[in-house]
């Protein structure tokens, strides 16, 4: 029977590694054994799970200096957990729990580095990242990236997968495009990076022409609720269940998926949005100056904004409105796309069979 564990830092584990979980054991059946090493940084483990070993040391999320302080724990008790279990596979998911992990037997033991992000923050501490990130990927086997324009800022050399985001779910029957009056923009996701969103809210404040919609929850919430207090066309819904993902964009004209492009990672990452708005030909902005932005403004699969910037953001809505028949041609675009793309299944065939590969030598 093959052993995979996967090292991740927060408990619950990312949606993203929960679908790696589901599709190996989609792959290997009752051949394989899942091993779930986690870090319970706000007291939500109450009851054992099988296959679960949880670190629980109290780390509220966002603050970085307490994370910091207790990390050295969380990799204590990692390598122990390698240690004693002796897994076939270990997939560290990003780059810093690459140092969780213990020397490995490398004739027998695979490292798969699951690349979720670039480092990023400070100039100076990303470099210094980056560096370590390096040494440490070296001892990997297989890495994984998140995105398709990772691969460009490493060595060529490494053995590398793309293995994106991609939505599991079936494609819902393509209804018919018709924008609404009034123009119904939605940000769909997790409440952050206020200062942009704040800006996409003054945006459209109080103009008749369109409603904003915020589908989600997150620690930029109360902040957004009372920048929009005066603003009588924003909504916020609250939290919502992943399987009402396809109503919420059937519901919706244009997404708003534009992060924060002064971010190192942002300029290289993709964006779920991008394949779930492929999914449902749903219009979606992005932000100018990264990758994505530019490859859907390439493709014509999408639009480009500078996201901190309210005057660029009222000019591209107002080109939206004055040219909607030009949203219909990009939603066709879009679907046409999507159709060309392969599957979150396909792709991770690619991982199994470098695992069943590493095994047959």
């Amino acid at each position: 029977m093959l052993h995979i564990l996967l090292v991740d830092d927060c408990y619950p584990i990312n949606t993203r590694n929960q679908k790696i979980i589901n599709s190996l054991k989609k792959n290997y059946g009752d051949k394989v054994k899942l091993t779930v090493v986690a870090w319970d940084r706000n007291n939500g483990y109450t009851e054992a799970q099988p296959g679960y070993m949880v670190y629980k040391k109290t780390s509220a999320y966002g603050h970085k200096t307490r994370k910091l302080m207790n990390l050295w724990g969380y990799r204590q008790f990692c390598r122990a957990t390698i240690q004693q279990q002796r897994p076939d596979v270990v997939i560290a998911s990003h780059w810093n729990n690459l140092l969780m992990v213990p020397q490995l037997d490398r004739s027998r033991q695979m490292l798969i580095y699951e690349n979720l992000d670039v480092p990023t923050e400070s100039y100076l501490v990303r470099k210094a990242s980056t560096l370590l990130e390096r040494m440490e990927m070296q001892r990997a086997d297989l890495t994984i990236h998140a995105s398709r324009f990772f691969p460009k800022l490493y060595p060529a050399s490494c053995n590398q997968l793309v293995l994106e985001n991609k939505p599991t779910f079936q494609a819902p029957k393509p209804q018919p495009y018709a924008p609404h009056k009034p123009l119904r923009i939605a940000f769909i996701g997790l409440l952050r990076y206020r200062d942009i969103l704040g800006t996409l809210i003054d945006a459209v404040r109080n103009d008749e022409r369109f409603e904003l919609y915020f589908h989600g929850d997150g620690h930029a919430k109360e902040f957004l609720e009372a920048h929009a207090s005066q603003a009588g066309n924003v909504f916020f819904t609250g939290r919502y269940a992943y399987n009402d993902v396809a109503r919420l964009y059937e519901q919706t004209d244009v997404v708003w998926a534009a992060y924060p492009n002064k971010d190192f990672n942002v300029k290289y990452a993709i964006s779920n949005k991008f394949h779930e708005s492929l999914t449902f030909g749903i219009p979606t902005v992005y932000a100018n100056e990264t990758c994505l932005g530019d490859f859907v403004t390439e493709h014509h699969i999408g639009m480009a904004v500078d996201p901190y910037s309210s005057e660029a953001i009222k000019l591209l809505l107002e080109k939206i409105v004055d040219h909607r028949n030009e949203l219909q041609q990009l939603a066709d675009n879009m679907r046409a796309f999507g159709k060309s793309q392969t599957s979150w299944d396909e792709d991770f065939r690619q991982v199994t069979k470098q695992i069943d590969t590493f095994f047959e030598k």
